[in-house]
Formats: structure tokens, C-alpha cells, sequence
């Protein structure tokens, strides 16, 4: 699973250091995210499904976090959608990441 300081790092380098809206965004998706993960947490400590006594009266329902987790989830998704990212680096040509660090001629360098 990936840090939430890892997260964060990365969504602040993605939008402007200027730009305090967007800089409140990520901070307000890093809060949902670590609710999400405590959430998460609870749940898999607990079962998905948990029984409630009432007075003489037992019986299993659905662990009430899941629903806590589906519009957390669901609010952390509008937000993402929000936020205004800068464009990533593009990435390197395959044939770049598969070059070994040699003096050997390629053999489009021989025509």
C-alpha cells in the first residue's frame, strides 16, 4: 500500500503551489484517505458482517463502516476528479528503458 506521505507529496508536486484552492483540495483528499484506511482497518478487524445484541434479541447484519466507506470512497472520487493536475512527465521510450549502458553499435548506427 502506498504512504500517505508518498501520496501527498506527489498530488502537491501535481498542481500549483500557488493555487490555495487546490492546495486545500489535496489536503481535504489526504483527511479522506487516512479516514478511509481507519475505516478499512475496522473493518477487517471486526468482519464484514457483525452481530448486534438487543436486549434477548441477536442477529448478523452488515458492518455499518462499509456504508461509512462507500460515501467516504465516493466523496474522495468527486474530489480527485476536482482537483486540477499538472500533466506528468511523459515517459521514456520503451527502446530507452531497455538500453544497456554499452559502446556496442546499434544496428541502425551500421546503415
Amino acid at each position: 500500500m502506498v504512504k500517505v506521505t508518498d501520496l501527498e507529496k506527489q498530488m502537491l508536486g501535481r498542481v500549483d503551489p500557488f493555487d490555495m484552492l487546490e492546495i486545500s483540495k489535496v489536503k481535504r483528499y489526504i483527511s479522506i484517505e487516512k479516514q478511509i484506511r481507519k475505516l478499512q482497518q475496522a473493518i477487517n478487524k471486526e468482519g464484514v458482517m457483525v452481530t448486534t445484541v438487543n436486549a434477548s434479541q441477536e442477529f448478523i447484519k452488515a458492518n455499518p463502516a462499509l456504508n461509512e466507506l462507500n460515501k467516504l470512497t465516493k466523496t474522495l472520487i468527486a474530489l480527485e476528479n476536482s482537483i486540477k493536475f499538472t500533466s506528468l512527465p511523459e515517459a521514456l521510450p520503451e527502446e530507452d528503458l531497455n538500453s544497456k549502458d554499452n559502446d556496442e553499435p546499434k544496428v541502425s548506427d551500421l546503415y
